[in-house]
């Protein structure tokens, strides 16, 4: 009667699914996910064996929209593909509360072996026969084959106790399933093919599952892929198949028995080797089992599950490598109560390993200062880092041959031995070494979380990696504009000389019409030096900083100030009451500077100067020659320095923005960019000069440049002749 009540829940069953998958395939499955080295087509190898995997990964494939879509791909491989490495780690946390919270033990789980076997068997069959008829696709034979007993699976997660006699003899199998029909109304194909249809939309396998218990006379009347699978299901039973079910199967499909015969051999030994690849140990009767198995606990395999998934949450929210660093810091100490810990990296330049990252009471100097080098191969972290295998100072064959540099690290960790962890990608790049201290008491305890230590070392691995390739695509990005940028200015600049040789060539024709004393030479002067500056700033544009040489030359600042003034006057508009002065000192020698990074700075304070007074004003420009400058600067000259005044009685400067006055956008005019006194500024620590500012509001501003005269012969000597 206990089936009974199992086969009517499972009959009437809408809350929330659960199956048993077979203990094995989660583990492994557990294990590989967390390889850094693995691949989504190795996760989808092992979900494609187990037939409650595979409808986990069905029903999720399609609670996302994915099977709704009939020209998508329904084989398996396409719906992990869809799902990614996101939907297996769903998939598996499902596994292992559903297992965990049913209160199925590990050797419960282990009880399904038969019906694992069998599942895979038939699926493996079903292809097989597919590949025989010429049936497509034969993908869906295969997922019908192995998901046309999950009726099974879902009555024994609902009431595992009922049906454990069904599970651990399959002698006692068929007599409990054929009595379902009778006592509860129902059966587990009917129950499988009505959950499939439900959480799944694979009309084929469904109805595979319905009728897979259907009788031969029953089935001559199925669709192909309907028969297909109830052969493999007659033929998939161990050891072998009857000579009944062979010449059943053989007058259904229309196949010569022999070619069955191979066929179902080879679907046998298909699916033993899968289980000798998961380790599967034989069935052996209850009372000759050990307590001892070479397999993982259930429960650590969740615990394991669950640790890793709070990491691996935490590893996504990651930005850089601190925060990496700080994630393996918190897991450490909080699950596995670890606080000392040193993180080395491989430099392969010096042949060594370095200090990254500390944590815990580490060494009272700076931890990058710890230097190992490979070539000291006796000692642990080398030898781990060689390797690539984890390695302790507790057990042998290290125990008792420790070198200096081994009872150094232990001495500075202040612990009682060592656990070196290798931190590795898929790729050889960024190895590195996770050092642990470890007590001598908590050795014993620490050694059970192996695995655990492994997995998270491998998710940092993998954060690492992930935030380096982030660094290198911004950086690879960065340099893409900034040579895009550099491509579309050389164009530009190209485009500009073009007229500007023009113009040039223009004022010589000019100067060469015009008489010798015409005033009108000291414009063309003026102008021609003007499109040589111009010409100078766009050549710098497309120029590195550093390969931009300092212009040497004679330069006669009070010459240089009334060239400019001169501009500026005949270039005004009529309408704007703006006077320019000059007070300039008549001792001011020659000097040796660079005349256009000047003329730059001067030109930029009129301008200023001007915009400033909308409605008119006065500016003054004043030169004078200094003992020494009225403010420290860089040069240490003792002949004096040049100041050179701009000064206007506009509206003064807002006293918000005085501290901020040289830097790039600070201005107080409206529609304006903020570069001009930026640029000064610039212009004139090129000159290994000062600039001050002083102002009172609403009675004008001063800009006081002051530039050392210079007394160095030698260095006027190199201007004069660079300018003859």
């Amino acid at each position: 009667m206990g089936l009974a009540v199992a086969v009517r829940i499972a009959s009437e069953f809408t809350g929330r699914l659960q199956l048993t998958v077979f203990p094995y395939l989660l583990e492994r499955l557990i294990q590989v996910r967390h390889d850094p080295s693995i691949a989504l087509p190795d996760l989808s190898r092992l979900i494609r064996m187990d037939p409650a995997l595979c409808f986990l990964a069905m029903r999720l494939d399609r609670s996302m929209g994915s099977n709704a879509r009939a020209t998508e791909p329904s084989g398996i491989d396409d719906v992990v593909s869809r799902t990614g490495l996101t939907g297996i780690d769903a998939i598996t946390t499902q596994a292992i509360a559903d297992q965990a919270l049913n209160g199925i033990h590990h050797r419960q789980g282990l009880a399904l072996g038969w019906l694992w076997r069998h599942c895979l068997t038939t699926a493996l069959l079903a292809q097989g026969l597919a590949l025989a008829l010429n049936y497509r696709p034969v993908e869906d034979a295969y997922t019908a084959g192995l998901l046309h007993d999950v009726g099974k699976l879902v009555l024994f997660a609902q009431t595992p106790a009922a049906c454990a006699p069904m599970l651990t003899d399959p002698a006692e199998a068929n007599p409990l399933l054929k009595a379902e029909e009778q006592v509860a109304g129902s059966d587990h194909g009917r129950i499988g093919a009505r959950l499939i249809r439900r959480h799944t939309g694979a009309w084929f396998a469904a109805d595979t599952a319905e009728h897979h218990t259907a009788t031969a006379a029953e089935i001559v009347n199925a669709l192909p892929l309907v028969q297909m699978v109830w052969s493999a299901n007659r033929l998939a039973v161990e050891p072998h198949p009857s000579p009944e079910a062979y010449q059943t199967v053989a007058s259904l499909l229309n196949l010569d028995t022999q070619q069955l015969s191979r066929l179902s051999r080879a679907a046998q030994e298909q699916a033993l080797a899968q289980a000798n690849e998961l380790d599967v140990v034989p069935d052996v009767p209850e009372q000759g089992r050990t307590t001892e198995s070479s397999t993982i606990p259930l429960s650590q395999v969740i615990k394991t599950s669950t640790v890793l998934s709070s990491v691996y949450k935490e590893l996504l929210t990651a930005t850089d490598r601190r925060a990496v660093m700080r994630v393996l810091r918190q897991s450490l100490s909080v699950f596995l109560g670890i606080d000392a810990l040193i993180m080395l990296d491989h430099e392969p330049k010096g042949n060594r390993l370095i200090g990254r990252f500390s944590a815990g009471s580490i060494f009272p100097l700076n931890i990058k200062q710890l230097r190992i080098t490979l070539a000291a191969s006796d000692c642990l972290p080398t030898i781990s880092h060689v390797s690539g295998e984890t390695v302790n100072s507790f057990s042998p064959p290290h125990r008792g041959k420790l070198t200096i540099i081994d009872l150094q690290l232990m001495a500075g960790m202040q612990k009682e031995g060592i656990v070196c962890i290798p931190i590795r990608s898929s790729s050889s790049a960024g190895r590195g070494i996770l050092l642990l201290g470890i007590d001598a008491s908590e050795w014993p305890w620490v050694e059970q979380q192996t695995t655990l230590l492994k997995a998270i070392a491998a998710a940092v691995a993998g954060a690492l990696k992930r935030g380096q390739q982030r660094y290198d695509q911004k950086n690879r990005e960065v340099a893409d504009r900034v040579a895009s940028t550099v491509s579309k200015t050389r164009k530009i600049v190209h485009e500009i000389n073009n007229p500007l040789s023009i113009i040039k060539n223009y004022l010589k024709v000019l100067t060469l019409r015009s008489d010798e004393n015409s005033p009108a030479n000291d414009e063309l002067r003026i102008i021609d030096e003007e499109i040589n500056r111009l010409t100078g700033l766009m050549k710098s544009l497309t120029s590195p900083i550093e390969s931009i040489p300092t212009h040497l030359e004679t330069v006669d600042v009070n010459a240089t100030i009334t060239d400019i003034l001169r501009l500026f006057r005949e270039s005004l508009p009529g309408d704007r009451a703006i006077r320019l002065n000059q007070d300039l000192d008549p001792h001011i020698p020659v000097i040796a500077s660079d005349r256009d990074q000047l003329k730059q700075a001067l030109i930029n304070l009129l301008k200023n100067a001007i915009e400033a007074m909308p409605d008119g004003g006065t500016i003054k420009v004043i030169s004078r020659l200094l003992k020494s400058p009225s403010r420290p600067v860089g040069n240490k000259e003792k002949a004096g320095h040049i100041k050179i005044s701009v000064c206007d009685d506009g509206p003064g400067i807002d006293e918000a923005i005085k501290n901020d006055l040289f830097k790039v956008n600070v201005t107080s005019k409206t529609g304006h960019d903020g570069l001009g006194l930026s640029i000064v500024h610039e212009a004139v620590t090129h000159l290994k000069g000062s600039l001050q500012c002083e102002s009172t509001p609403g009675r004008g501003t001063c800009f006081h440049i002051e530039l050392p005269a210079g007394d160095n012969e030698s260095e006027y000597r190199t201007a004069l002749d660079s300018a003859t």
